[in-house]
Order: C-alpha cells, then sequence, then structure tokens
C-alpha cells in the first residue's frame, strides 16, 4: 500500500475561500496539489497545481479525479444540501481508490440538522479514515458578507444582540487542513474544533474596526425580523438569509462563543487574532473615491 503522505492531494472547492488557502498551503508544504474544478480550462490556481475536471452534477468526473490520490480535501460547496446525491460518486471513488485520509471541512456545532453532519458520516461509512475540521465562524465573512457595509456606510447590521462569536481565521483553518494531510500519521483521525483565540461580541468588532481604519464604524443590533427583512431587500439569496438568521440565533444563545486550542496545538503558533486579521485586511474596507 502506498504511503499516506505520497502522491497528490485532491483539493475539491479550490477555487473557493477556504479551498484557495488550503492550494496555497500544501504547495508551500512541498506537496503535489491536484484540484478538482468545474472548467479546469477557466481555473485561476496558484502556478505547481494540477487541475482536474470534478462536477458534482455529473459522477462521471468522480473516478478519474481521484484515480492515483492518496489524501482528499473534501468541503461542500454551500448550494449543495443533498450531500448524498451530489458528493458520495466522490466518496465512493475513494473508497474505492483506497484513499488514505480525508479531511472534511465541517462546522463547530455540527448536528443531524445540518448537511455537513450527513457528510462526516457519509464518509464515516464509507469506511475512509476521516478527520473533520469544524471551525467556527469565519473572519473573512466580515469581507464577503459585511464588506459592503463596513466600507460604505461605516456599519455592522445583525441580529446577534450581545452575543459572542469564536471568528477563525480561514488562512489558519487551511493550515491545520495541509498539516493534516501533509502528515496524516501524525495527527489522530480526531475531529478538530477550530477557533481563534478568544469570542467577541460585534460591538467588539466594531471597536477593532474603528481603531485600525481611523473612522468609527458602529454595531446596528436588529431583531430578526427586520434584518431578514433588510437581507432580502438587499437581494441576497434566501437560503443564505436562512443561514445568517440561524447564526444570529445560536449567537444569541451563547452557542458560538466556543474557544478551543486546537489551532495552536497543531501548527504550533497562536492562533490569528481577529485584531491580526482586521490589520492584514485593512484596505478591503476602505471608501472607493466618488
Amino acid at each position: 500500500m502506498p504511503r499516506a503522505d505520497s502522491g497528490p492531494v485532491l483539493v475539491t472547492g479550490a477555487t473557493g475561500t477556504v479551498g484557495r488557502a488550503v492550494v496555497a498551503a500544501l504547495l508551500t508544504a512541498g506537496q503535489e496539489v491536484r484540484a478538482g474544478v468545474r472548467d479546469p480550462g477557466a481555473a485561476d490556481l496558484p502556478p505547481g497545481t494540477e487541475a482536474v475536471r470534478l462536477d458534482f452534477d455529473d459522477p462521471s468526473t468522480a473516478g478519474p479525479a481521484v484515480a492515483g490520490v492518496n489524501r482528499v480535501f473534501l468541503m461542500r460547496p454551500p448550494a449543495i444540501s443533498d450531500v448524498r446525491t451530489s458528493l458520495g460518486p466522490l466518496v465512493d471513488a475513494a473508497r474505492r481508490a483506497s484513499v488514505q485520509r480525508v479531511v472534511v471541512l465541517s462546522v463547530m456545532g455540527v448536528n443531524p440538522a445540518l448537511p455537513h453532519w450527513r457528510m462526516e458520516r457519509m464518509v464515516r461509512t464509507a469506511g475512509l479514515p476521516m478527520t473533520a475540521l469544524r471551525p467556527s465562524y469565519f473572519s473573512q465573512n466580515l469581507i464577503s458578507a459585511f464588506g459592503a457595509d463596513i466600507r460604505d456606510r461605516s456599519q455592522l447590521r445583525l441580529a446577534s444582540r450581545n452575543g459572542r462569536l469564536s471568528f477563525v481565521d480561514t488562512r489558519d483553518v487551511a493550515a491545520v487542513a495541509s498539516a493534516v494531510l501533509t502528515d496524516p500519521d501524525a495527527h489522530a483521525a480526531r475531529p478538530l474544533t477550530l477557533t481563534g483565540p478568544e469570542a467577541l461580541t460585534f460591538g467588539d468588532v466594531a471597536a477593532l474596526l474603528t481603531a485600525e481604519l481611523g473612522r468609527s464604524v458602529s454595531y446596528v443590533p436588529e431583531g430578526l425580523l427586520r434584518r431578514r427583512r433588510d437581507l432580502l431587500a438587499q437581494g441576497t439569496d434566501p437560503a443564505y438569509v436562512r443561514v445568517q438568521l440561524v447564526i444570529d440565533v445560536t449567537t444569541r444563545l451563547g452557542l458560538a462563543r466556543k474557544v478551543t486550542g486546537e489551532i495552536a496545538r497543531v501548527l504550533g503558533r497562536p492562533a490569528t487574532t481577529l485584531a491580526e486579521f482586521v490589520h492584514d485586511h485593512h484596505t478591503v474596507w476602505t471608501p472607493t473615491a466618488r
């Protein structure tokens, strides 16, 4: 049987925020990387990355994508809820190929109501050695979900009240994924809950942004119904609206404040603080000239 750390690593979601960071971390670690993407010719990937076609709507692409691969980074595209139909062919192909480790991107607080739980169970049931990464709330959401409000209106509008979140930088998540995939035998195949070093309210976040950007950024708490109306009025996809409201309720109830030391344990360095993240990305919130 090939060594668990030999051959290329298949990375799904390689053009997304987390997947792209995983690709970069693996390349830095000297690993061969195979990126599974819908259109290899159009994928903007780092030099040295092998791009192969992997379409979760086309089961015939699963076998070729995993051929010769010993390790897989598996993440669920947000639009996919039926994980058995969409991701099952790849998991089955990985089982037939005797893949030695699958790193699954899950979520903190995973439970049977979430597709992440079904994805974890599917990989486990297939008999594949699995490490589930269960990150908390991504710091990068301050760019993707709230970037325009911060940049143009100097506001954060949420229905989280004064609940606390343990933000985590996706660069840290990717570094942990790379460490596990690079040396699978050194890491127990148990779930890793990945968080930043502290849990913060959105009032705290606004204060960090204010200090870094040199202008006042305020947190505006909203009710759940008002928040829903605002998001829908902005043309936000209803599925994402539901996700955001669930996060708001979870935060209100104190279920998102857990802090662990898993990142420091795996990487041998502290997890990135939100203040560090804000400093590294402050230019994305600079208002554009009108």
